[in-house]
């Protein structure tokens, strides 16, 4: 059975220790991302973690248990926080198409912007790989996730039959991934919202609704 993206957004890592209830978690997981932006994710010591958080390490070790546990919480964390910006970017539209662009757009904005994500895809884009295929990839299965239930929601509607939603989900957010990790100067342009857009409406939304779906955005012919 599949896991709908409310389950993952609700789901928590590190035991016990619910970030969203527990303000001191929530503090650690700030710091981390703090000290990654300046000193990078291969640097990353609990020390320097717990002292910017302002606990004790034994603090950090009781609710993420290590290093390791640390950065897949500081994560899938993220990752929630990248499903969150989807589900606003999205909501103010009801054609299926412009969700998932604006959706692709709203979460390469995020890593655009965002001090760990485009600091590490720049200088230790190996980290960031390790980083969503952590936890047998739980942040890929976020992502595949969020867009499943957007494709669940299209199907309905009698779009995009053809697809298994939750291979498809998957497929967009490795697709994500890898235009995340691309050196877009040898790439496509993926540097601004604009390009992000267009490349979406001429490429990603007719690979998912089929190729009907840019003769439509050429004519202008609403659904």
């Amino acid at each position: 059975m599949h896991q709908t993206a409310a389950a993952f957004l609700a789901g928590t890592l590190g035991g016990e220790a619910d970030e969203h209830a527990d303000r001191t978690a929530r503090r650690i997981l700030d710091a981390a991302v703090l000290e990654m932006a300046a000193t990078g994710m291969g640097k990353l010591k609990i020390d320097a973690v717990a002292r910017r958080a302002g606990v004790n390490r034994a603090t950090v070790y009781r609710r993420f248990g290590d290093l390791d546990g640390l950065l897949e919480a500081v994560t899938m964390r993220e990752g929630r926080r990248m499903a969150a910006t989807v589900a606003e970017a999205v909501a103010g539209h009801a054609d299926h198409r412009e969700r998932l662009a604006e959706a692709f757009v709203a979460c390469l904005r995020m890593a655009r912007e965002h001090p760990v994500i485009s600091r590490t895809a720049t200088l230790e884009p190996h980290l960031l790989l390790e980083a969503g295929m952590a936890d047998d990839a739980a942040l890929l299965s976020l992502g595949g996730a969020v867009v499943a239930e957007q494709l669940r929601a299209a199907q309905a509607d009698g779009l995009a039959a053809h697809l298994d939603p939750d291979e498809a989900g998957r497929t967009v957010a490795m697709l994500f991934a890898a235009c995340v990790l691309m050196p877009t100067k040898d790439g496509i342009d993926l540097r601004t919202d604009e390009s992000v857009r267009a490349f979406a409406q001429r490429t990603l939304v007719p690979m998912i609704f089929g190729p009907e779906t840019a003769a439509r955005a050429v004519k202008g012919t609403p659904r």
